[in-house]
């Protein structure tokens, strides 16, 4: 059985622009936000969808909708699918705690301690979350995802073992400017007889290319 996803990254909020730690909390796309999800709907518009799941945050729901304007598809929503927790450090300035974010993003990744996530509690989700994806799939089934940043980084440390840290350093060498997975960036990955493989990283929607 082979199952393809096309993971989606929601597109940029208000949050995203005040410089906020979002994680379990929500705030509304921004004009350029609704301008992410139209680049991402344009650059999937040819794919067949069969299935379609997405976070249960606005920010994530809205730009699924507004991908599958296109497609004959409903995105269901899955609480499995939100942003990694922060903790008590959701809705603080990134900017006033810059170094506390960097040494944390740079050590252990935990925020257990402010009662969030750690590596451990988002590996846990996305095998369960993915996993009741997969049971409702047939094979050759084409998936879109819309979720998350960090969800993003973590899917791609635990299934595919890529280094999240040397991610962002690499990301910030290449010039780029922003966050390492783009609002509305668009990665796909393959399930194949019990294995996951990364076919194509994060990247913005114009520089996507279906194989």
């Amino acid at each position: 059985m082979k199952v393809t996803f096309y993971y989606v990254r929601h597109g940029q909020t208000a949050f995203n622009l005040r410089r906020i730690i979002q994680g379990s909390c929500d705030s509304p796309l921004t004009e350029k936000g609704i301008n992410d999800a139209r680049r991402a709907k344009e650059a999937l518009r040819s794919i067949p969808f069969d299935k379609a799941f997405c976070s249960s945050s606005e920010r994530a729901v809205d730009t699924a909708d507004i991908i599958l304007e296109c497609h004959n598809v409903k995105a269901k929503h899955m609480k499995g699918l939100k942003e990694f927790h922060y903790g008590s450090m959701d809705g603080e300035s990134i900017d006033d705690h810059r170094e506390e974010i960097d040494r944390r993003h740079g050590s252990f990744q935990s925020w257990k301690d402010l009662g969030g996530d750690d590596n451990d509690s988002m590996d846990e989700r996305i095998d369960r979350t993915l996993n009741r994806i997969l049971a409702e799939c047939r094979d050759r089934d084409n998936v879109l995802i819309v979720s998350h940043g960090n969800f993003c980084l973590h899917l791609m440390r635990h299934l595919f073992g890529i280094d999240m840290l040397e991610f962002r350093l690499a990301h910030k060498r290449s010039g780029k400017e922003g966050f390492a997975v783009p609002n509305g960036g668009i990665m796909k990955f393959e399930w194949k007889d019990g294995r996951y493989e990364l076919l194509s990283g994060p990247c913005e929607p114009e520089e996507f290319r279906n194989t």
